[in-house]
């Protein structure tokens, strides 16, 4: 406490100098050759003022003034103001600082002026002016230099979203190889925007993208991967939810790769149910296809699922869609072996199964191998009881009638492609097109093209192959957890587009959803709200070290503590406010040479493509090609390949009935 006030009387001299040095500067270059010329007095004083002008700093004005300043300077070192956390610097350091300076030295130019009116005694105006300016100044810049000392050295309050605490280095070098796709992007670093890439150098690995709508996924993500992946000749099924949003941006890189006889002999194909004269003709259910009865029970297995869009409890549940599953599993074994083969293909399935009970058991029951799927129906065929049965199997048939319609038997009775995409003999780009107005139906009936696709191209030998679903959960694809995990090696790439977790359980079913999450490889995701997608996201990112502050301010002193946290590296909060555009992420990474040092493989940016170059391509899409002219015969050919499938189905019930 002594020396506290030893200092502060120190200090008090020191100002006291200050002023004193100001006012004794006055009186000597200004009033000292004016008052010191007459007798009494000013002879005793002449001898003190003459030594203190020997002083070197009293030789010249210009001196005299650093003096000062010099003096200023000593005097705001040894300020003990109190902090202030909302101190403007501008407006009470550097203003007053450049105004004092101004009047301090601009006294300068009040004293080489020459003297004009007597206004006091012994004071001119311009003697009035250079004193005013020299205090004024003096004033100023004490001021300005005292308000340093309040200044706190602490980024407390300054960072109020704690954007520099939660920034880190990313990928800012494009790693491009023959199969990655690489999307350009802008990330913020050290209060820098750095330009920077997303590599998805391993998209085999799977790639789930998450987000709101209007979030910005097909612009910044799915269509990024189509024009890269065609163009690095990918052969791809690409499932157009809002045809042709997707399909025309397809078919020009289609067109521009075979241009540059970068895939010369692939072929493009659409399967449109809405507009059947865009589409190609196709058979999942061919007789190659179905080898064995366990081929056939996977197929009905996916059928019933993409039916039901949910997973069954256990229980009655399960017992009823067991049943559906071999109910539907002996119908597409018949088809496939009646007369090796020959009506064996969805669109007679969806005929055969809108038959009587009592015909299509009869059919079926002419097969041995069927005894096993056909034993839960045994005792209600005894008894010829078939309000059982209607229990057993009774929503199955309603259904599938939604399916049986005239352009789902035009599509699915012929055989324009072979579905193993991926083959080097025969590559295709393969659009599924889709509308928000009939879905229901169209999922279904391409769930059956997609679960046979994704058995063929799951082999080896194929080219890569590229499955590109946005809006995923409105396709039921079979076991798409087993497609990610095990298609690596056969060079299967696989970008799922969804708008939140909740949405894929309720679609997909819980333990489907749980899996995929796990084993998915690209975890690439706009804005989201729910919850539990925010949650799983936070964690995944994983956390980092943050610088934290905390200031303490009291009248004696002001101390500032630095301390670090493990916070999360992208909060949740900031990934459910991210603009249209912004990406958070983790990529699946290739091993490197361990060096023992960990390094996050997470993104937060902006997506940063050309939209000049993009709105220019747009300008060159071409329509897609109709694959037949109808002209004005549309609904007569229509109806007469429907009412043949249903003639030919009316014979197989009459050869196997009559025989019985």
């Amino acid at each position: 406490m002594e020396q506290k006030r030893q200092l502060e009387k120190l200090y008090g001299m020191i100002q006291f100098l200050v002023y004193g040095m100001v006012f004794l500067e006055l009186f000597l270059f200004i009033y000292s050759p004016k008052v010191l010329t007459g007798e009494g007095i000013s002879r005793q004083v002449l001898p003190l003022v003459d030594r203190l002008m020997q002083f070197p700093i009293y030789q010249n004005l210009v001196y005299s003034k650093l003096s000062i300043l010099l003096a200023i300077c000593l005097a705001a070192i040894g300020t003990r103001s109190k902090k202030e956390l909302s101190l403007n610097a501008k407006n009470q350091i550097v203003f007053p600082l450049m105004l004092g300076f101004g009047f301090f030295f601009g006294s300068l130019f009040f004293y080489s002026m020459e003297a004009r009116a007597i206004i006091l005694p012994y004071t001119s105006w311009t003697d009035l002016a250079f004193g005013i300016s020299s205090l004024l100044g003096a004033v100023l810049i004490h001021t300005a230099l005292d308000n340093v000392s309040k200044l706190i050295k602490s980024e407390l309050g300054k960072d109020e979203w704690n954007i520099e605490g939660e920034s880190f280095m990313q990928e800012k070098k494009r790693r491009e190889t023959p199969y990655s796709v690489n999307i350009p992007m802008q990330f913020y670093y050290k209060k820098r925007i750095h330009k920077g890439w997303i590599n998805i150098v391993n998209p085999f690995r799977g790639t789930l993208l998450i987000g709101t709508p209007g979030s910005g996924k097909s612009f910044s993500v799915v269509n990024p991967f189509i024009r890269q992946m065609i163009a690095k000749g990918y052969t791809m099924c690409l499932y157009d939810f809002k045809f042709p949003d997707l399909s025309q941006i397809a078919y020009y890189h289609y067109l521009l790769a075979k241009q540059k006889g970068k895939i010369p002999n692939y072929r493009f194909l659409v399967v449109n149910l809405d507009q059947v004269e865009y589409s190609r003709r196709l058979n999942p259910l061919k007789r190659e296809y179905i080898q064995t009865l366990a081929d056939a029970s996977e197929t009905a297995e996916a059928i019933v699922e993409s039916l039901q869009k949910t997973e069954s409890t256990g229980g009655s549940d399960k017992f009823f869609t067991q049943s559906a599953v071999n109910f539907l599993a002996s119908s597409i074994y018949f088809v496939s072996r009646h007369q090796d083969g020959k009506h064996s293909t969805f669109a007679h399935l969806l005929a055969f199964l809108n038959r009587t009970y009592e015909e299509i058991f009869t059919c079926l029951s002419s097969f041995p191998e069927l005894e096993s799927l056909l034993s839960p129906f045994r005792s209600a065929l005894e008894k010829r009881a078939f309000e059982q049965l209607e229990g057993q199997v009774g929503t199955l048939k309603i259904f599938i009638s939604r399916l049986n319609t005239k352009e789902t038997a035009w599509i699915f009775s012929g055989d324009d492609f072979d579905l193993r995409i991926s083959d080097p003999k025969s590559p295709a780009i393969l659009v599924l097109a889709n509308s928000p107005a009939t879905q229901n139906i169209n999922s279904t009936c391409y769930s059956v093209i997609v679960n046979r696709l994704t058995r063929l191209i799951n082999t080896k030998g194929n080219l890569p192959v590229a499955i590109v679903a946005d809006e995923a959960p409105t396709l039921y694809i079979h076991r798409v957890e087993n497609l990610i995990s095990t298609a690596r090696s056969n060079k299967v790439a696989v970008l799922l587009g969804l708008q939140e977790l909740p949405q894929l359980k309720q679609l997909q079913g819980k333990d489907t959803a749980t899996t995929m999450n796990a084993v998915i490889g690209n975890v690439l995701s706009g804005s989201v709200r729910n919850k539990e997608t925010l949650e799983w996201l936070e964690r995944m990112f994983g956390k980092k070290k943050q610088l934290g502050e905390s200031v303490s301010i009291d009248r004696m002193k002001t101390s500032v503590s630095m301390n670090e946290k493990y916070d999360p590296l992208i909060p949740a909060g900031k990934i459910a406010g991210m603009q249209t555009g912004e990406l958070a992420g983790l990529l699946a990474v290739d091993a490197e040479k361990f060096n023992g040092k960990y390094k996050s493989a997470a993104f937060h940016c902006r997506i940063n493509l050309d939209a000049k170059a993009l709105k220019a391509e747009e300008q060159h899409y071409r329509d897609i090609p109709k694959c037949y002219e109808f002209n004005d015969a549309k609904e007569r050919i229509l109806t007469r390949n429907f009412m043949r499938i249903r003639e030919e189905v009316e014979n197989i019930i009459n050869y196997y009935t009559a025989s019985a």
